[in-house]
């Protein structure tokens, strides 16, 4: 049951992060610019971008997306 729940979990998760990654990517790439956060959340900080693009490329993509929203870096009740 509880694996059952963790699954369904992830699948709502990976859901809404590629239905958010389609509102705020403005350019059709699957990658969030920090001009494409910024403009999605005007006080949006390059420290939080930073914090959200852990591998370093200086995109943030879908995982990545989903991962600063479950951690509360970027807000999970717009974009």
């Amino acid at each position: 049951m509880t694996r059952k729940l963790i699954s369904a979990a992830m699948i709502l998760g990976t859901a809404a992060a590629a239905f958010a990654m389609t509102n705020l990517d403005s350019d059709g790439d699957a990658m969030l610019t920090m001009e494409e956060m910024t403009a999605a959340y005007p006080t949006f900080t390059e420290a939080q971008f930073s914090d959200a693009d852990t591998d370093g490329d200086g995109m943030i993509n879908q995982d990545e997306l989903a991962a600063a929203r479950a951690i509360g870096i970027i807000p999970a009740d717009q974009g």
